[in-house]
């Protein structure tokens, strides 16, 4: 297939907003921007217990602890999972038909660094069984040149797949593409970019920290290239579901019937739970 490359639609500057005590965050929601099969791609520095065990229901949420966080993160769920998602590592709860989860800081005062990022389900998928799924960094898949470093953080790429897999087929990629490099990334009908650190071009667009870049849905490759200083960004695309989304709180529904049900399951205790978590 010929290589198409996507034309920027959408260059948006964004900053870190400090919505809680102990909480930062670079807030990227699909009600605002053209990401969805992505709802919720959140940047977030976090050194202290934020929101207490909480339910989910009807997508699946993904936090990924990027590689420069100081601290690591723990994830339990009322299932009884219990992980620690290190700096590089990633763990997905699949909340399906509902699921009570916490995360927060292994250590209080100690600076996580990640993204927590919300994946929509296909109607027929909302209540799907709950289930986790978790990756060491050192279980994270990386593609290697002397352009660029590109973690699979899930999906595929350069006909490599991630071990895990979301009911929803996205790709997500963490890169570091060296000092004044070009990189072609095949994309599918959606696709964004977010700038992490450095500088660089895409379609003669800017790209820097905190930037976010909407890309057509035309075309099947995006082009970056990096600044003198190198570029690192997160990278992701996928096909849109294009269905209708009620959104209630934790909970992401198709229809205004399946939110009152989703609502009543929870009020009746069927989702499971989780104590707050103690040291002692």
């Amino acid at each position: 297939m010929a290589q198409l490359i996507k034309k920027v639609i959408q260059n948006t500057q964004l900053n870190f907003t400090n919505d809680f005590p102990g909480l930062r965050g670079v807030n990227i929601m699909a009600k605002d921007f053209a990401i969805e099969p992505f709802l919720v791609f959140t940047e977030f520095t976090m050194d202290q217990p934020v929101f207490g065990p909480h339910p989910h229901a009807g997508i699946s949420v993904m936090t990924y602890l990027l590689p420069d966080s100081k601290g690591s993160f723990i994830n339990r769920d009322s299932n009884g999972d219990f992980s620690t998602i290190e700096p590089g590592g990633l763990h997905i709860t699949q909340a399906g038909s509902g699921i009570h989860h916490d995360e927060f800081p292994s250590k209080t005062g100690v600076e996580t660094h990640g993204f927590q990022i919300w994946i929509n389900h296909k109607e027929d998928q909302r209540m799907i069984n709950p289930k986790a799924m978790h990756a060491n960094a050192s279980e994270i898949i990386q593609v290697q040149s002397e352009d660029a470093i590109i973690s699979l953080i899930h999906g595929k790429f350069n006909h490599k797949v991630s071990s895990y897999q979301m009911v929803t087929d996205i790709t997500l990629l963490h890169v570091f593409l060296q000092p004044e490099k070009s990189l072609q990334l095949p994309s599918q009908e959606m696709a964004f970019l977010y700038g992490l650190k450095g500088t660089g071009i895409t379609d003669q667009q800017i790209i820097n920290q905190q930037r976010l870049i909407n890309y057509d849905t035309e075309g099947n490759t995006i082009e970056v290239t990096a600044g003198k200083e190198g570029l690192e960004f997160m990278f992701g695309t996928g096909i849109p579901l294009k269905e209708n989304i009620i959104y209630g709180g934790p909970f992401v529904m198709t229809t205004a019937a399946q939110m009152q049900e989703t609502r009543k399951r929870y009020a009746e205790g069927n989702m499971g739970h989780l104590d707050t978590y103690s040291t002692k």
